[in-house]
């Protein structure tokens, strides 16, 4: 690979890297968003959290993109 391909890689997984931490950070701002059900990723596999029905909205609740979820860390 390229010098210059192996810093466009490097830029991309730097911005993916800084989306996950600011959408982490958002999350960590609406701790009532827990209460709504969503898939969080953990080590054995996707696990269903939330206790409401999510608005009928297209918007992610609860979760990153990546199944990030605060209640998921303990």
């Amino acid at each position: 690979m390229s010098r210059l391909g192996r810093l466009w890689k490097g830029a991309v997984h730097t911005w993916e890297v800084c989306r996950e931490a600011e959408e982490r950070r958002q999350l960590m701002c609406r701790p009532w968003e827990e209460q709504i059900l969503h898939w969080s990723r953990q080590e054995d596999g996707w696990v269903l959290h939330g206790e409401h029905l999510p608005p009928d909205t297209r918007w992610r609740y609860g979760s990153t993109k990546g199944g990030w979820c605060p209640r998921s860390d303990g």
